[in-house]
């Protein structure tokens, strides 16, 4: 007997399965391309365990006859395509013929489907790729498949998939996918879970058909993303590009609301995020991502679409020009949308910063113009540049001007909460370390001189010179009060008089929902108000209103790279010191790092001078933020003299040589 042998057909398509079936959002994409390509204006999935347990898409498109119906559970069974010269100009979603077939021999699949023609529909029951019974059914047009036990019978791929709330998350980011792609057609996501012995159902998303592509931002990502989109839109024959993108106010810590489709087909592209990117230009920071929705639409010779197994990339003819057209897509439209304010008198410290690229939204809000910290400056504004002696000097903008920096020094501190003023050459009281007897050996006599680009605060130490990074600075003080209230359960939290009402996107309000006891453990406290919108009763005392909902959207972009598990209980926190990766810990981290002094954010003395006795005062990390990044630099004497050609004598060490003028 030869040792090469054919494989069965039930192996082969569990063989097939691994390469379509990765997870029960793969299901999901696969049937929601088939809803499409089958004409629906309706589509509902629903959802139970994650898709693990069930999943149901129904849609009203045309429906299969009971002989169609059989033969679409065959693989490489298909409706799309017929000939070679039909794989080149692809224009449906689906084309391989082997999802249905695949998913079937992984779960117990029931079809139901009726054409309009027909007076009744047919049924199908499957369980690991057989067909256990074959029916007529009374049912509406359209077509209706559950999907139930995935991987029942195959359990070691299902020990490789994630929580029950990362696979749902994944889910919805498959319908939102297929929701932006095709505003035509109306989408309902529902969420069973089991509650008294029953299932509680929960609408999480349902948005109406539309000819409107801003319409169906705003029903899926939610008002405050669509009200701060910018239209692009290249309406060339051979690449018509649309959609929106965000303004740089929008900006995310990851690429987590990056939403791309060509010819309809949702597709991961680094090529093209970096491509938008590119638009932004010195409007976004290195670590930044831009938000947006856009699709391209262009001939189907043009791009191929079956270079990767589950169809999530693509390749094109000419990938240079489609990067060119739509980096200067984004950018011509960037360029439409920046309003030059009206120049005063009274603000011109505000032309100053937003020229420096470093005012925030709060301020920039406080002269009439919402502009984002992250946003540099326009070319409009290089006539307001100050000299560089002037930038290292303190700022003299007025209270309505400045950011709402959320410091809270004075409130955190242990002794008196009034800081003492300092003027540049005073030096300020040096501070006795509790655990020594002895004074702080750091810094106790550093003088403030001045901040520089709102980002860097520059002190005297003896003839030294220290630059500070103001936001490491500040988040190291933050993150050590914070970690010492956590170890020993004493949270400051301020409840609202008037809780705040903040709406997100149903990928955001599902990463809340999965971390809400983590977030009541830090001391955020979140109540769900109905759809995606949360009332916030109760923040950590150093919150304020200016600075919540800024926060509040920067823990959910860091709350989306935590781990699975469950948030530790502070005895947790106690009893696993070393584990510097624990979820509760980590969140205690993002809390301080969103909540701290940006760069940027103009400080008056008075906060600078708070800051720096705040860090005097820290005992652990006080040179690195919590990150790992330094918090301050020394430029000491000796080396200033070499960096201006002198030899270096000691010169201030020596009282005599004063006022020698060398």
């Amino acid at each position: 007997m030869g040792k090469i042998a054919l494989l069965p057909e039930q192996l082969i398509n569990q063989i097939a399965a691994g390469e379509v079936v990765e997870r029960p959002a793969s299901v999901v994409k696969e049937l929601l391309e088939n809803s499409i390509d089958a004409g629906a204006r309706k589509i509902v999935v629903t959802v139970r365990q994650g898709g693990v347990g069930l999943m149901r898409i129904s849609d009203d498109g045309c429906g299969m006859s009971a002989e169609d119906a059989l033969m679409s559970l065959e693989r490489h069974a298909t409706s799309k395509i017929r000939t070679l010269e039909d794989l080149n100009a692809i224009r449906s979603m689906g084309f391989r013929g082997e999802a249905l077939a695949s998913i079937a021999s992984v779960s117990r699949l029931t079809l139901r489907t009726r054409r309009a023609e027909d007076s009744s529909g047919t049924e199908l029951v499957l369980e690991g790729g057989k067909i256990l019974r074959e029916s007529p059914v009374g049912m509406p047009v359209g077509t209706e498949i559950s999907v139930a036990e995935l991987f029942f019978n195959t359990p070691a791929r299902l020990k490789f998939l994630k929580s029950e709330q990362t696979e749902y998350q994944n889910v919805l980011d498959s319908v939102i996918n297929a929701a932006l792609a095709t505003p035509g057609i109306a989408f309902k996501l529902i969420e069973e879970k089991p509650e008294e012995e029953q299932w509680r159902s929960k609408v999480v998303l349902d948005v109406p058909a539309t000819d409107n592509l801003l319409v169906r931002i705003r029903g899926v990502l939610g008002n405050l993303m669509a009200e701060e989109m910018i239209e692009i839109y290249n309406g060339a024959v051979n690449l018509g590009i649309r959609g929106y993108i965000g303004k740089p106010q929008l900006s995310r810590a990851n690429r987590s609301l990056q939403y791309l489709f060509v010819n309809g087909r949702p597709i991961t592209s680094h090529v093209l995020s970096y491509a938008v990117k590119q638009a932004y230009h010195s409007l976004l920071p290195k670590e930044r991502y831009p938000v947006f929705v856009i699709l391209f639409e262009l001939d189907p010779s043009m791009v191929d679409v079956n270079c990767h197994p589950r169809k999530t990339e693509v390749k094109f003819k000419d990938e240079r020009e489609v990067f060119r057209v739509l980096t200067q897509s984004c950018a011509k439209a960037l360029e439409n949308a920046v309003m030059m304010p009206k120049m005063t008198a009274d603000n011109f410290n505000y032309y100053q910063e937003r020229q420096a690229g470093t005012l925030s939204g709060a301020a920039a809000g406080a002269v009439g113009t919402a502009v984002d910290d992250h946003v540099a400056r326009p070319p409009e504004f290089a006539a307001f540049k100050q000299p560089v002696t002037e930038s290292l000097q303190f700022q003299s903008l007025t209270r309505q001007e400045t950011v709402q920096v959320s410091m809270d020094i004075n409130r955190q501190r242990a002794t008196d909460s009034t800081a003492p003023y300092v003027m540049p050459g005073q030096k300020i009281t040096q501070q006795s370390d509790p655990e020594t007897g002895g004074e702080n050996e750091m810094d106790s006599n550093l003088i403030p001189l001045g901040q520089l680009n709102n980002s860097f605060i520059l002190c005297q130490r003896g003839a030294d010179l220290v630059i500070i990074d103001q936001h490491a600075a500040h988040e190291r003080i933050r993150y050590n009060k914070l970690m010492s209230e956590a170890e020993n359960d004493e949270k400051a939290i301020q409840p609202l008089l008037m809780p705040i009402n903040i709406e997100l996107s149903p990928a955001d309000a599902a990463v809340l929902d999965a971390n809400k006891a983590l977030l009541d453990e830090i001391g955020l406290k979140l109540e769900h108000f109905g759809g995606n919108t949360f009332a916030v009763n109760e923040v950590p005392s150093f919150l304020t209103k200016s600075n919540l909902e800024k926060v509040l959207f920067g823990l959910i972009d860091d709350l989306r790279t935590v781990g699975d598990g469950s948030p530790g209980t502070s005895a947790d926190l106690k009893a696993h010191r070393g584990d510097l990766f624990s979820r509760k810990e980590r969140a205690l981290t993002f809390l301080a790092c969103r909540s701290a002094v940006k760069f940027g954010d103009p400080l008056s003395r008075e906060e600078i001078a708070a800051l720096i006795d705040q860090l005097n005062k820290t005992r652990l990390g006080r040179t690195t933020c919590p990150h790992g990044r330094p918090i301050m630099v020394v430029l000491e004497e000796s080396e200033l003299w070499s960096r201006f050609g002198r030899k270096y004598t000691g010169f201030f060490e020596n009282e005599k040589f004063r006022d020698v003028n060398c």
